[in-house]
């Protein structure tokens, strides 16, 4: 029996240092794995960083690229608008001179006598237009008139 329980013992003795070497290699597996979550959480966080630092230095080079640029735009835009008033300028006493010449060139072709008419059949068109509205207020009165008595024979 004695032989059975150092046999025994032996076989505790191995199975306990597998346990111990497994736990040992679990633990450092453990803490291996840690480590690798802890440096990819760090990375995640590393390119964030990065992403940030890089985006404010590219908008740091965008303004100052671009302080100027407004006030250059408004300056162009002046100069365009200026040329554009003398160019109108100019186009409309072109037009307006063209548009005199082509007037008196019809009115050198219109005999004298048919503007004189054209006064004479205004002052017509005047008058009979008086006409009308005395006529008119006649008729008004005449047909008031006309109630009147009608209303006076019905009365009476």
């Amino acid at each position: 029996m004695a032989k059975a329980k150092t046999t025994a013992k032996k076989a505790v003795k191995k199975t306990a240092k597998k346990v111990e070497k497994t736990v040992e290699t679990t633990e450092t597996r453990i803490t291996r794995a840690r480590t690798i979550a802890r440096k990819g959480a760090l990375a995640y966080v590393g390119i964030y960083g990065a992403a940030y630092e890089r985006a404010q230095m590219r908008f740091g080079q965008l303004k100052n690229s671009t302080d100027g640029l407004f006030d250059q735009l408004v300056e162009r835009g002046e100069d365009i608008e200026a040329k554009a008033t003398q160019t109108l300028k100019g186009t409309r006493t072109v037009v307006t001179e063209r548009f005199e010449e082509g007037t008196e060139k019809v009115k050198s072709y219109l005999p004298t006598s048919a503007n004189d008419r054209v006064e004479e059949l205004q002052s017509e068109i005047e008058a009979l237009n008086k006409k009308i509205v005395a006529l008119g207020k006649k008729a008004k009165t005449s047909a008031k008139a006309k109630l009147k008595t009608e209303k006076t024979e019905k009365a009476a």
